[in-house]
């Protein structure tokens, strides 16, 4: 199983590399692959440019086994829809893809381009943060009934670690520190770059 971790990433912090090694360690997944978006389609805008978002990914899992991170819808430009990408990643792993997506965005997954030709490439490993468990079957059954438990959708009850990007970027903004919401190496290249700051 190669699971697809996509987003904005702006910045990537210890929430979402926790959450990456608990999913690969639940599920025996063969490793992660992030993929942060040029420009997700339901934002206006990122802060950090792409390739500070790239940089940062890349520094974030650098030496961590089973972490890689693809530069795909960088490359690609424009707004990242995960169905291209999916197309582009299938022909590269042999393995399964599961694309990991919160049940946020999964109870809005009917709105996304192609949520059907996404399942029919990877099975979707839904992530319950808010309490949200309850309204994902019954959305699944109604909206995307070929999903089946336990096979193409496989659902997973994060810790909650209550760290965000937009939380990040708004300390950081007003000048209060963000000493261990990210890895240390993301945290040095922000300082270095000043990045959020203004």
């Amino acid at each position: 199983m190669i699971v697809v971790f996509g987003g904005s990433f702006d910045p990537v912090h210890v929430g979402h590399l926790i959450l990456a090694r608990d999913v690969k360690e639940f599920f025996g997944a063969h490793r992660v692959v992030f993929v942060p978006a040029n420009l997700a389609p339901f934002k206006e805008h990122h802060t950090a440019s792409p390739q500070d978002r790239l940089n940062m990914l890349r520094l974030a899992v650098e030496g961590e086994e089973g972490f890689e991170v693809d530069d795909t819808e960088i490359k690609r430009k424009g707004v990242s829809y995960t169905v291209d990408t999916l197309r582009e990643l299938k022909g590269r792993f042999e393995q399964p893809l599961y694309f990991l997506m919160g049940a946020d965005a999964f109870l809005n997954f009917h709105k996304w381009k192609e949520p059907e030709e996404i399942i029919a490439i990877a099975g979707l490993i839904v992530v319950d943060r808010q309490g949200l468990s309850s309204k994902v079957l019954p959305y699944a059954e109604e909206r995307f009934p070929q999903l089946r438990l336990g096979e193409s959708l496989l659902l997973y009850k994060s810790r909650r670690i209550d760290i965000s990007s937009t939380e990040i970027r708004h300390r950081l903004k007003r000048g209060l520190s963000v000493r261990y919401m990210l890895p240390d190496r993301v945290y040095e290249y922000v300082k270095s770059k000043a990045l959020y700051s203004v």
